[in-house]
């Protein structure tokens, strides 16, 4: 039974996303309210996913964000936010903060159960395969790490989650609406501008090692077996 986390001020909502868990599978739901308490509960409570608003009476939700990305407990709980910032940079910034995906108040109810349900099963642990090292470069999930002949290197977490899906399954052509769904759902037409770029940078940073990332001309990318 899934354990769901709200960081939520309006009672409204909070009741809302209570429905909305009630049409899918058991989940069990807490509740906070005060940004202060947000990672005392997620470490308490260990939730397997954690809803968070971005504007908290005394509090933003992109500073719990950060607290709970730079706790060891609850660093790899993935995290979607709940609000109502829906400008297209607002999304950017979020998600590019770690978040895993991003919904837009008001929201209908099977859209958040459905991301909600993408989101677990994305990031179930059975999911994740720990190391991963081929020709020259290193992922290590659980750290959100990654390497390339030896060389840390310094990857936004969207970037991070992209390589890892193309690394992971190297060989195969991965389409873009795949990239974005497995990595977050934020909007057909900005997602796809934005996976373009976060391909552009993977590869800019991979150095000689980007290469490996191909592209498969009017479906999406591959990340190719051999050695570049």
């Amino acid at each position: 039974m899934p354990k769901v986390l709200i960081v939520e001020d309006d009672p409204l909502i909070v009741a809302a996303v209570e429905k909305t868990l009630s049409l899918g599978d058991s989940f069990t739901l807490e509740h906070v309210s005060n940004p202060d308490q947000a990672l005392p509960a997620a470490i308490r409570q260990r939730p397997d996913l954690i809803l968070l608003d971005i504007r908290l009476p005394g509090g933003d939700g992109r500073a719990v964000l950060k607290a709970f990305k730079e706790n060891t407990a609850t660093r790899t709980v993935p995290v979607i936010f709940l609000t109502g910032l829906g400008s297209e940079g607002d999304k950017v910034v979020g998600l590019n903060l770690g978040a895993d995906d991003y919904v837009v108040k008001p929201f209908g109810a099977m859209e958040l159960l459905a991301r909600i349900q993408s989101v677990l099963r994305r990031c179930r642990p059975e999911a994740r395969h720990g190391l991963i090292a081929i020709s020259g470069v290193r992922l290590d999930w659980e750290n959100r790490s990654v390497s390339v002949d030896g060389r840390p290197l310094r990857l936004q977490p969207k970037e991070f989650e992209v390589l890892y899906l193309l690394v992971s399954r190297r060989g195969r052509a991965l389409s873009r609406s795949y990239l974005i769904e497995n990595t977050s759902s934020y909007g057909t037409e900005v997602a796809t501008r934005s996976l373009d770029t976060h391909v552009k940078n993977i590869r800019k940073k991979l150095g000689k090692r980007g290469l490996l990332i191909e592209t498969v001309p009017k479906f999406g990318y591959r990340f190719a077996a051999a050695h570049a």
